[in-house]
């Protein structure tokens, strides 16, 4: 920690010396999370807790910026320091077409993947993309490619990797949207020969419309299609297990409150970081009712209720989140 705060001292009086601004932000989410889940198709458990995070940026033109900082989650029960903080730490471009970034940062910032690839619970304790992020958008297509290297080898950790793409294209009303990715479960440098190499892969193709210019809502829109994925153990052959599945999904929202249902039907799927009711059911639907009491600029809260449905099987889930940005510009530099 005293090296990282050296560090971050080092970088804001450089930024402030060779960067036209420097600018901090800051953001406190309060999260919590009762799963009351008893059919054994996923956990249950009940997380609790606040995450902090604050970052200094030097801007060194209207499209390159550099950001330092740190995140760190506290979990309600857990001692301080329990869970390891998460350095923010990248360089970013941006501009009306393009987005680059290189480093650590929120992977939440720049894109929300399917919770059947990342779950909600592994993103609450690793939150951070680290490697390499580009994007482009104009008016009607949005396009992202990423590489997040999760574990470095050695001898008691395994290499692993995740690259995707995904986006969405929008001709009027009718959207289309896919996410595709692939995950790399290597070795240990230590040969154990009880070890074998793990490939995953898998996408999530939809196609969609939007009521929301019909009908007096706020979001309105249906989309269905097909989740694949594929999986193999080199231990066991080099052949991949293929699982394919219907998907559907619609969104109701007016002013905050909103209904939210997915539908998945079709064989058991393999996502490592995925949530386990799309790898343990042939039948799944979640239905989401929620509302935002909350909701100004810089504050969001909101309370959710969900209903699990797994294999004719009904367990729910209680969900809160707090979430309170804010920043500023700290100055020009005089040169």
């Amino acid at each position: 920690m005293k090296k990282l705060s050296l560090f971050a001292l080092i970088l804001f009086f450089s930024c402030r010396v060779f960067a036209q601004t420097v600018d901090y932000a800051s953001h406190f989410n309060g999260i919590g999370d009762n799963r009351e889940f008893f059919s054994n198709y996923n956990k249950p458990q009940t997380i609790l807790g606040t995450r902090a995070s604050f970052t200094l940026g030097g801007k060194i033109d209207s499209v390159h910026q550099v950001r330092v900082g740190i995140d760190y989650f506290y979990e309600y029960g857990s001692k301080f320091g329990e869970l390891p903080p998460h350095l923010i730490l990248y360089y970013q471009f941006l501009n009306s077409k393009w987005h680059f970034r290189m480093g650590t940062f929120a992977r939440k910032e720049i894109m929300d993947l399917p919770l059947a690839i990342i779950a909600d619970d592994w993103d609450y304790f690793n939150p951070n993309l680290e490697g390499l992020f580009v994007g482009y958008r104009n008016n009607s297509i949005n396009v992202n490619a990423y590489l997040d290297w999760i574990s470095r080898q050695s001898n008691t950790r395994r290499e692993q990797f995740m690259a995707g793409v995904n986006g969405d294209a929008h001709f009027k009303k009718i959207t289309f949207s896919f996410n595709g990715y692939m995950f790399h479960n290597a070795k240990t440098a230590l040969w154990n020969e009880n070890t074998f190499i793990e490939d995953y892969m898998g996408g999530l193709v939809l196609l969609g419309y939007d009521f929301s210019s019909i009908l007096p809502l706020d979001v309105a829109y249906i989309k269905t299609g097909i989740l694949n994925s594929l999986a193999r153990n080199r231990g066991d052959g080099m052949d991949f297990r293929v699982a394919n599945s219907s998907y559907s999904q619609f969104q109701l929202e007016e002013n905050g409150i909103g209904l939210r249902g997915t539908f998945n039907v079709g064989d058991k799927h393999s996502f490592y970081f995925g949530d386990s009711f799309y790898s343990n059911t042939t039948s799944y639907h979640r239905i989401d009712l929620y509302v935002t009491p909350l909701n100004f600029k810089n504050v969001k809260g909101r309370l959710g209720w969900s209903f699990h449905i797994a294999n004719g099987d009904l367990d729910n889930q209680q969900q809160f989140s707090l979430l309170y940005t804010f920043g500023g510009d700290l100055g020009k530099n005089n040169k």
